[in-house]
């Protein structure tokens, strides 16, 4: 049997403004980095050993502001890849266009719904007790944006996944699954 290999990205509406934030977010950190080690540097040789407390306390300030930039710089400039190979549904995180992070890998045979987010079956099964949600769409303020739900069985935890996907990526999952699944509404 052939195999089957459809891949999609989901880009938020704003992408190409996200990587300028992105830019600035970094030299900024940049600038806010170098600043504290070269106050770090300065006042430890400036300041007697006895009256370090001040300039200590002004570092763990700053970097705790530093931690929270790259917090936030996490947050900018991400995408979803979405992968249907054979059966495999696989959802990925693309954060900073450098790093993938996996956050979900099931099978086809696994699901057992399929539909549109916010439909009332959706809300039946978010209010299930026990069930974990992945919330994949890049663009979550956008309400024109076309989001879906796939509801599936992962070594005994019910999950839903939520995601900005086409209509051709669904039919590849509904083709592998074996049985009907998708939601009467749709």
């Amino acid at each position: 049997m052939n195999e089957v290999r459809y891949e999609e990205t989901a880009f938020p509406y704003d992408y190409s403004k996200q990587k300028i934030y992105y830019i600035i977010l970094r030299v900024i950190l940049g600038v806010v980095i170098a600043g504290t080690v070269l106050f770090a540097f300065l006042s430890f040789l400036a300041v007697p050993l006895n009256e370090w407390l001040g300039p200590l306390i002004f570092i763990v300030w700053w970097v705790g502001f530093i931690v929270l930039l790259e917090f936030f710089k996490t947050k900018l400039y991400n995408c979803y890849d979405f992968i249907f190979v054979s059966g495999d549904v696989r959802i990925i995180k693309v954060v900073n266009t450098r790093k993938r992070k996996k956050m979900i890998i099931f099978d086809s045979k696994d699901v057992f719904q399929i539909g549109r987010y916010d439909s009332e079956t959706y809300r039946k099964i978010k209010n299930t007790p026990g069930i974990k949600t992945i919330f994949a769409p890049t663009n979550k303020s956008v309400v024109e944006a076309q989001k879906f739900y796939i509801a599936t069985v992962l070594d005994g935890v019910k999950y839903l996944v939520v995601l900005e996907c086409t209509e051709k990526f669904l039919r590849y999952i509904l083709q592998y699954c074996g049985k009907p699944v998708l939601e009467k509404e749709y």
